[in-house]
């Protein structure tokens, strides 16, 4: 519980900027690093902007989300564009992207342009589906378009998550204080969880090479 008041205290000294530049980085990376769940630090990260700063600057806030969902989908789709998919084959790109690949394949040619509309509800294949949006024949302005919309849409949907959250945070906190180990060992699980998986996974598609 120490180490999460350490967080929180952390927060309550940044400036409106440092959150709004905090999600932007999130969701730029999330598109290189999979694991990285930016949709998991924007629900975070406005709790605590409203907690400390109320509804100042909000909407830069939301602003700088959207920007950071689409600029790193379309820097995907940039390299998926320039190299091709043979250079991403051969290099054994991470995170099982054999298999992420084919199934992302399935989906545009089952959906075409509507996956990348849809692309959020797909964690852990986000950058998958940009490297294949960019190596279709998709026009990149369409892309453009479709992935702002979802960014848009998506991102209004989690950070209402995260408003609701902060507004209601001394409960939350009052719950979390109450509940320290058996939250401890939730994310221990979860954790182990989703390395499993992974490991699993890579076994599979280092296997299926």
């Amino acid at each position: 519980m120490e180490f999460f008041q350490s967080v929180l205290d952390l927060f309550a000294n940044l400036q409106p900027v440092h959150y709004i530049l905090l999600v932007l980085a999130a969701y730029i990376i999330e598109s290189f690093f999979p694991p990285i769940p930016g949709d998991t630090i924007l629900v975070f990260v406005t709790a605590l902007f409203c907690l400390n700063h109320g509804n100042t600057n909000f909407i830069w806030l939301y602003i700088g989300s959207v920007a950071g969902a689409v600029l790193g989908f379309m820097l995907m789709a940039y390299l998926g564009r320039h190299f091709g998919k043979q250079f991403f084959i051969e290099h054994h790109y991470a995170y099982g992207f054999s298999s992420f690949f084919k199934k992302a394949e399935q989906y545009f040619s089952r959906r075409g342009a509507k996956v990348i509309l849809w692309h959020r509800l797909f964690f852990g294949m986000r950058p998958v589906i940009g490297l294949v949006a960019g190596m279709s024949n998709i026009r990149w302005y369409v892309t453009l378009g479709l992935v702002t919309l979802s960014a848009v849409i998506f991102n209004a949907a989690f950070m209402l998550l995260g408003y609701i959250l902060g507004e209601n945070w001394s409960l939350i906190e009052s719950i979390l204080r109450k509940y320290t180990v058996f939250t401890i060992l939730i994310s221990i699980c979860v954790i182990v969880f989703i390395i499993w998986k992974w490991v699993k996974r890579k076994k599979k598609d280092t296997n299926s090479l």
